[in-house]
């Protein structure tokens, strides 16, 4: 995804929104910075109910398919392709559980984005690799602990929709040792959207595939479990994307 495709995404959502923005905004700014006073429940669901207002006011659609692969159980690891950056966001919409998300730290501080990750439990990757080590050890008791994980292991997006990039190994040391499930996202579509002016031209296809689980993976090492959560991915990528 080219930056200046994402940057002119980013303004018509603005546009589009800007009354609901103000409206929405500061108690988001306020429970962001006062987390102490508002619930996880209460956090999560404030969140559901701006991007509900978001998916309606751009007319966003989401197909989402294969909800009854995402195991019953907590301490899931969701990993996705990346094309838009609506991605997360239609990830949050569909999925039927409290989800946290793994990011680079240098995005974590732009405006809306902030507020967003202190609303969800987010996990900052800095390039300190004793930092990034330490991290790495903190997500894998989070998975023990029963919370669920989203990541994009491409670590940017796709400069051509229908080819996963290859993910990066390291994405999966926290899931192998804490020998949780492995949920596969493929995302299809969501660059599409708003190739017509404001209006987006095809719904953003969310494909939950069957969770990996620790068995399937047991004695890979990261890039093994790497290579095989994308070559699933991908294979559901190259059926659906036009």
């Amino acid at each position: 995804m080219k930056k200046n495709r994402s940057t002119e995404i980013l303004t018509k959502t603005i546009f589009l929104n800007f009354f609901k923005i103000l409206h929405y905004y500061p108690k988001m700014h306020y429970m962001a910075n006062h987390p102490d006073k508002y619930t996880s429940d209460e956090k999560h669901n404030y969140l559901l109910k701006l991007i509900n207002c978001l998916m309606k006011t751009c007319k966003i659609k989401i197909d989402i398919q294969g909800k009854e692969n995402i195991p019953e159980s907590d301490g899931l690891y969701v990993c996705a392709n990346h094309q838009e950056k609506f991605d997360s966001l239609a990830i949050w919409f569909s999925f039927p559980k409290k989800l946290g998300v793994i990011l680079k730290d240098d995005v974590t501080y732009k405006p809306f984005i902030r507020e967003v990750c202190n609303l969800v439990k987010t996990k900052k990757l800095k390039k300190d690799l004793h930092k990034i080590v330490n991290l790495y050890a903190e997500i894998t008791a989070d998975l023990k602990k029963g919370y669920n994980y989203l990541i994009f292991p491409e670590g940017e997006y796709s400069e051509n929709p229908k080819d996963v990039e290859e993910f990066h190994p390291g994405s999966f040391k926290s899931p192998q040792r804490a020998k949780c499930p492995i949920v596969p996202v493929a995302l299809i579509d969501s660059s599409n959207i708003f190739d017509k002016g404001f209006k987006s031209t095809r719904p953003i296809q969310v494909h939950y595939l069957p969770a990996i689980m620790p068995s399937e993976y047991d004695g890979m090492n990261t890039s093994q479990i790497a290579h095989l959560v994308r070559a699933k991915i991908q294979e559901r990528v190259s059926q659906f994307q036009i």
